[in-house]
C-alpha cells in the first residue's frame, strides 16, 4: 500500500482562477512555487493546486497573488494532448486541506509581544530534595 500525501507552504504565484465543469461543479486552481536545493543550486518548480466542489466556489475571492497558504493533498501528474497533438504533463496537487498562514499580500507584519517583566524578588530554590 502506498500513501500519497504532499504538503506545500508558499505564496501564491497568481490570482486563483475558477471554472465550472459541464456538470456544474466548481474547480478552483492556483499555482505555488516549490524550491529545491539551496544557494547557487536552488531551483524553483511550479505546481498547480486544484480544489473541487463547494469549497472551490468561494475560494477565488480569498486567494490572490502573494497570499501565503499551506496545502495538503494528493500529488498527481496530469497528462493531456495539446492543440498541436503533443503530449503534455504537469504536476498537480488535488487539495484536501488549505490553511491560510503568514503575511497576506499587502498585509501588515504581525507584531511581536514581549513577556511582561517580573518585578518581584527572585525565587529561593535553595532547599533540599525531599527524599
Amino acid at each position: 500500500m502506498a500513501i500519497n500525501v504532499i504538503t506545500v507552504s508558499s505564496n501564491i504565484g497568481k490570482d486563483c482562477e475558477q471554472r465550472w465543469t459541464p456538470a456544474g461543479k466548481a474547480v478552483a486552481s492556483f499555482s505555488l512555487p516549490v524550491k529545491q536545493g539551496y544557494g547557487e543550486h536552488e531551483k524553483t518548480s511550479w505546481v498547480i493546486c486544484k480544489m473541487f466542489g463547494v469549497k472551490a466556489e468561494k475560494l477565488p475571492e480569498h486567494l490572490k497573488k502573494g497570499t501565503k497558504v499551506t496545502v495538503i493533498g494528493e500529488f498527481v501528474m496530469e497528462e493531456w494532448t495539446d492543440q498541436n497533438g503533443s503530449k503534455r504533463s504537469a504536476p498537480v496537487i488535488i487539495v484536501n486541506q488549505l490553511d491560510f498562514g503568514g503575511n497576506q499580500a499587502g498585509g501588515q507584519k504581525p507584531q511581536t509581544q514581549q513577556a511582561p517583566a517580573r518585578n518581584g524578588p527572585p525565587m529561593d530554590f535553595d532547599y533540599d530534595v525531599p527524599f
